[in-house]
């Protein structure tokens, strides 16, 4: 898109995204199956089946592009953004104003009657009923059931057990540090400890809807692991395929939902110095990581893979590294409302290239030169910049593309913003199609990439078995991200279960920047956040630390859609406000 039709939206939208805006429409949580609902064929499964992972790709995916005009209203790939920019690691080296996802870095319409808060609870519970169609429409004990008909059923368990899984992480309030920065007083009330959301399948009736409590994170994460038991008997034959869940997706949300059990043992606390956890969920989360990369056939990211100008982050079959993932078409979105608009600055028609995505610099200073991933953000001493580095960066589209995205384009519409320091460039526009949106938009997006599941093995190992961990790390460092083989943690962490935390961090938040897979590590570990620092690339306007969790990782159930249908969920029950918690540092 030229960049004068993105100054004209965003003129548009400035009157109406700076105002959060109460909810003024109730969304039906849709937890209901009427057996006009219900359908025989394999057809028609097909269709419904298909619809669940094409609702989470989909512009308007909740309505709220229609109702407000946002234009971040795109599904999964938008609450990963949403949840990334809820942490430190994405810093903007250009114009933040452009940024339509201001609310989270900021802390603002966090409140449970407005929209960008509920726009999570409005997304998961549609894909929510989207499963409950599918698996109420089919009788696995019927002789007319096929072997088809029953992947069907197996996928839709996988999708319900992952949507759940992540609203129990977004939701369950956790204990919030004491001692950080923040404005008035945050705190979880003891009542409301452990409790999730509110489960809804196949034989919920209305009447049960309108009255169905906060589930405990216990009876929550129990149906999670019921509903991965079926799908892993119904997808028992089913391939690799990355497009779809497999029996690897499978056994990889298993080792997810072990992982979060180990902790609780730990009293929704920090991690404690060597203290073991609960070690039985922690074996058996390395146990399923390690059947998901074993069952997956899946191997990590080469360089070539991780660098790739085409399909860097874009195209799962391109390389052997996604478990599991998300494809859309040109059809199902626009050229603003996808992924690559807002995270990929080659993508020229998109407000990254205004906003410009970068890593943080205390971030990206911490990687080794010997490291490729360093590749994927713009190194402040390279020559183009004026410092002494020659670095041999792979760059999207033709020569000429180069040269605008390195050296910025005057045209009609204003300026296309020149390449700066720890910009990224990790993820790229479709076939390196930098000035087509229909072209280079329609992104596939990743859910589960191998390389988690050795993250999850080592963390959880560490709690039993300190000095494999160690060993585990090294040697996923030395085979599969360094160019030298040169890494090596054993003097740094010295057998210290929190010093091997912090550096197993620093490496996942590496590898998975900007993927949406942070959000639940650094809630789970306690991580503080820090903006606020000398050389901070952050806008000052949320250069917030704090020393711990922040308030807005508990995410809040909105008023509206939800407690108008459901007395089983009250103001009583949900968790604090956390809008305006956090103090600018000065």
């Amino acid at each position: 898109m030229k960049t004068r039709i993105i100054s004209i939206i965003l003129a548009g939208l400035a009157a109406s995204s700076v105002m959060t805006g109460c909810i003024e429409e109730t969304y039906p949580m849709g937890s209901t199956q009427r057996e006009d609902q219900v359908v025989n064929s394999d057809l028609a499964l097909a269709g419904m089946a298909n619809g669940i992972p094409a609702s989470m790709m989909k512009m308007n995916t909740s309505g709220y592009f229609a109702q407000y005009g946002t234009q971040i209203d795109f599904g999964i790939p938008a609450l990963h953004i949403a949840t990334d920019l809820m942490l430190e690691d994405i810093a903007f080296a250009g114009n933040f104003n452009a940024l339509q996802f201001y609310f989270y870095p900021y802390n603002i319409g966090q409140g449970d009657d407005e929209w960008p808060v509920a726009y999570f609870w409005s997304c998961y519970y549609t894909w929510i009923k989207l499963c409950n169609d599918v698996i109420g429409a089919i009788d696995p004990d019927s002789e007319e059931t096929t072997d088809t008909m029953l992947g069907y059923l197996g996928q839709a368990y996988a999708y319900r057990a992952m949507c759940y899984l992540d609203l129990a992480r977004l939701y369950e309030p956790k204990v919030v540090t004491t001692g950080q920065s923040v404005v008035g007083s945050y705190e979880v009330p003891q009542s409301i400890l452990g409790l999730t959301v509110a489960i809804v399948t196949e034989n919920t009736t209305e009447d049960e809807a309108m009255n169905n409590p906060r589930a405990t994170r216990e009876d929550l994460y129990n149906f999670i692991f019921e509903d991965l038991k079926k799908a892993e008997t119904y997808l028992a034959t089913a391939g690799t395929n990355y497009s779809s869940p497999t029996l690897g997706a499978v056994y990889g949300l298993y080792a997810r939902a072990y992982l979060e059990q180990g902790y609780w043992g730990e009293n929704n606390s920090t991690v404690a110095a060597n203290d073991p956890g609960d070690r039985a969920a922690f074996e058996q989360a390395a146990t399923y990581a390690r059947r998901a990369i074993s069952q997956s056939g899946k191997t990590p990211l080469t360089q070539a893979e991780w660098t790739d100008s085409s399909n860097g982050f874009n195209n799962g079959s391109s390389n052997n590294s996604w478990i599991w993932g998300l494809t859309v078409s040109s059809e199902q979105i626009n050229n603003l409302l996808q992924f690559n608009a807002h995270m990929s600055t080659e993508a020229l028609w998109g407000y990254a290239p205004m906003c410009q995505p970068a890593i943080n610099v205390r971030l990206f200073e911490q990687i080794p030169d010997n490291d490729f991933r360093k590749l994927s953000w713009l190194d402040p001493a390279w020559t183009q910049f004026g410092g002494t580095k020659e670095i041999d960066y792979e760059f999207a589209g033709s020569e000429t593309d180069h040269n605008t995205f390195i050296n910025g384009n005057v045209n009609e519409g204003g300026n296309v913003y020149p390449a700066v320091a720890y910009e990224s460039i990790k993820f790229r526009p479709v076939m390196g199609e930098m000035n087509d949106n229909v072209t280079g938009g329609p992104a596939d997006h990743p859910l589960m990439r191998v390389e988690e599941m050795y993250f999850i093995e080592m963390e959880a190992i560490a709690h039993y078995d300190i000095s494999q961990a160690v060993s585990l790390l090294n040697t996923f460092m030395q085979s599969y991200r360094t160019t030298d083989g040169q890494y090596d943690c054993s003097t740094d962490v010295q057998g210290d279960l929190r010093l091997f935390i912090d550096e197993m961090m620093l490496q996942k938040r590496i590898e998975f920047w900007g993927e949406g897979i942070l959000f639940y590590d650094y809630k789970r570990l306690d991580k503080g956040i820090t903006r606020a620092y000398t050389k901070s690339n952050h806008p000052s306007i949320w250069q917030f630390n704090t020393t711990g969790r922040s308030p807005q990782w508990n995410l809040a159930i909105n008023t509206v859609s939800e407690m108008q249908s459901n007395a089983g969920i009250t103001n009583e029950v949900n968790n604090p406000d956390p809008s305006g918690m956090l103090e600018v540092q000065e």
